[in-house]
């Protein structure tokens, strides 16, 4: 089934939830696979004898049209995130998960904006008291409804999952300079929290490799909190282009300062 996304994207998007097609005009992506034994570390069960497949697949920005200089300019790109539907053992297929390394000058770790569009998708986060170590002072899950966008506040590792019988589509804002550490998450085999089927239910299951991780909140409203966009009016992608500098503070540290409470700058 081909459903017309261009609404909720900003920008012309088709999606076939069978064949899992992704078709952009102007915009244009490489689609990269995250394969399972790329994925083992972080798994609750691992299955070795399938480690050729592919859990989800990544989409890398390569050209943006006539806005393409807006997101060079600013070392910005947009880029997607396709989960299918389907479990590895019990475990729901999810994304790899990883923190932001700081931006320049700074010890603030690079924020991000996160868009959806298809599907349902959990988004875990879970932020460190100290970026050295593994103890945890908060754990969030958020329930992806299709048009919101989400904040990702510094020092926050992110995971998406897909917790159901359909496939999951949704996009991120952030800056290039920002590198990927998936250290430790795989260090920890995972995130605080898998999310599992246990006897037909969604199961939110303690990672045992962390000491006394906080519980889990759920958030049903991202308002006043530091997980709320800068707009909730349109789609992300058409924000952007409205107002490139109003995204600023994903890469100007002073800017991020301004935005979030002290206590909420991590790296």
């Amino acid at each position: 089934m081909i459903t017309d996304l261009s609404q909720l994207t900003g920008f012309p998007l088709r999606f076939d939830s069978e064949t899992l097609e992704v078709a952009t005009e102007v915009v244009q992506f490489n689609r990269e696979p995250r394969l399972l034994e790329e994925m083992s570390a972080v798994l609750q069960d691992s299955h070795p004898s399938a480690a050729n497949s592919v859990l989800y697949w990544n989409f890398k920005q390569v050209y943006a049209g006539e806005f393409n200089d807006s997101f060079l300019k600013r070392h910005l790109t947009f880029g997607l995130v396709l989960l299918p539907s389907g479990k590895v053992g019990r475990e729901y297929i999810k994304t790899h998960g990883h923190y932001h390394s700081t931006i320049p000058g700074s010890r603030i770790g690079f924020p991000e904006v996160y868009t959806h569009f298809y599907g349902t998708l959990y988004l875990l986060l879970q932020r460190r008291r100290d970026p050295e170590e593994d103890h945890l002072d908060d754990c969030v899950l958020i329930s992806m409804i299709p048009g919101q966008s989400i904040m990702i506040p510094p020092g926050y590792a992110h995971i998406l999952v897909n917790p159901s019988t359909a496939p999951g589509l949704m996009a991120g804002l952030y800056s290039m300079d920002s590198a990927h550490n998936y250290a430790p998450i795989k260090r920890m085999a995972g995130a605080a929290y898998y999310v599992s089927n246990l006897n037909g239910q969604i199961c939110f299951e303690p990672n045992p490799a962390y000491t006394n991780p906080p519980p889990l909140r759920t958030l049903t409203s991202l308002d006043g909190t530091p997980f709320e966009p800068p707009d909730q009016q349109m789609p992300l992608w058409q924000s952007f282009i409205n107002d490139p500098d109003r995204y600023a503070f994903i890469y100007n540290p002073n800017l991020t300062k301004s935005r979030f409470a002290p206590e909420d700058l991590r790296s």
